[in-house]
């Protein structure tokens, strides 16, 4: 159980991290700082533990659909996003949301359980 919650952590901060930083930067790689990549992991860390905390609450019928989990990737990095730092580009957080949940339906399709 310990093992699938870290997995489900790990996945989701590897979706929503560089989501986050390219949004971020606006795509320009030769600008990201050590503050870029310190937000974007606190977004990616956030949507982790969120979504850890909704595996709990039915796994399977959320978690192993593809879109589903997409969806709730993206919603919930779009909220991190918006928690860490607010007073950002208007709209970056629905960005950075979208690009998280096109990471994980794409992710899902190149790694099988």
């Amino acid at each position: 159980m310990i093992k699938e919650k870290v997995i489900i952590f790990c996945r989701r901060l590897s979706e929503a991290t560089p989501a986050c930083l390219l949004v971020m930067v606006q795509g320009n790689l030769q600008a990201i700082s050590w503050t870029h990549w310190e937000t974007a992991l606190r977004t990616g860390s956030i949507t982790g533990t969120v979504l850890v905390c909704l595996s709990f609450i039915e796994p399977r019928k959320w978690l192993h659909n593809r879109y589903t989990t997409g969806a709730l990737t993206g919603l919930a990095t779009a909220a991190s996003d918006y928690v860490v730092h607010p007073a950002a580009i208007s709209g970056e957080a629905i960005f950075t949301g979208a690009a998280a949940a096109i990471l994980c339906v794409l992710y899902s399709f190149v790694v099988k359980d």
